[in-house]
């Protein structure tokens, strides 16, 4: 007896191509219906409801080699010809090119505290990796179950979470300051001493204190001096 092969299609999120069974119809806002791996099902999702793109298709930075979503990616063209293609991160520090040139080319002078400032600000006009919008607050830094990182606008963290494919969810700075009583732009002694102060209001061997505090403050503290 012959045996009948899988019936396979293409995912119109990722591209991957997946068994029929698999795939979900999901109805976009211009009416057009689109058929979603259980992955992108939720980025589809989340697209149709903000009518914004699925296109979930993912490719590697040829700088830090992280994947991204290719739309996130920009080629990069250097002094000798070669053309890279870069995500944000990497296309703002590859040799050769003029972005990020005058913050480092005007003479003037920045402290920890400066760059910290910066960084937050640079955030703030960071796109959705999910839903691709401009977000003015700070993105939710979500690890999902296939081992990825997205860098979320609160509803896309909710429809995720609502899902079932987040893993871990980073605490964000906004956050960390609170927990620590520290503003956007301090400094890195600051830090420290307001460290210092809070682990020790919060230490286990006190009455004010409890393991959660104490695992608070110093995740608070951590995150604060994570770069990313």
């Amino acid at each position: 007896m012959a045996v009948v092969g899988e019936r396979r299609a293409g995912c119109d999120g990722c591209g991957r191509t997946i068994s029929l069974e698999d795939l979900t119809a999901v109805t976009m806002p211009d009416g057009e219906r689109v058929a979603c791996c259980p992955e992108c099902e939720p980025h589809a999702r989340a697209a149709a409801r903000k009518g914004s793109s699925l296109d979930q298709r993912r490719a590697a930075c040829d700088g830090c080699t992280d994947t991204f979503l290719e739309a996130e990616l920009e080629d990069v063209v250097l002094s000798d010809g070669t053309v890279l293609t870069c995500c944000p991160s990497c296309a703002a520090e590859a040799p050769g090119t003029d972005v990020g040139v005058g913050a480092e080319g005007d003479g003037s002078a920045t402290d920890g505290s400066a760059d910290t400032t910066e960084s937050d600000d640079a955030d703030d006009r960071t796109r959705c990796t999910q839903c691709r919008e401009w977000v003015t607050e700070e993105r939710f830094r979500v690890t999902t179950i296939d081992e990825r990182t997205e860098r979320l606008c609160s509803g896309c963290k909710a429809d995720a979470e609502e899902r079932g494919i987040v893993t871990d969810v980073a605490m964000r700075k906004i956050e960390a300051r609170e927990v620590l009583g520290v503003e956007r732009a301090v400094s890195d002694d600051r830090l420290r001493e307001a460290f210092h102060e809070q682990v020790k209001r919060a230490h286990p061997d006190r009455k004010s204190g409890s393991e959660s505090a104490f695992k608070l403050v110093r995740d608070a503290y951590d995150r604060l001096r994570d770069e990313d």
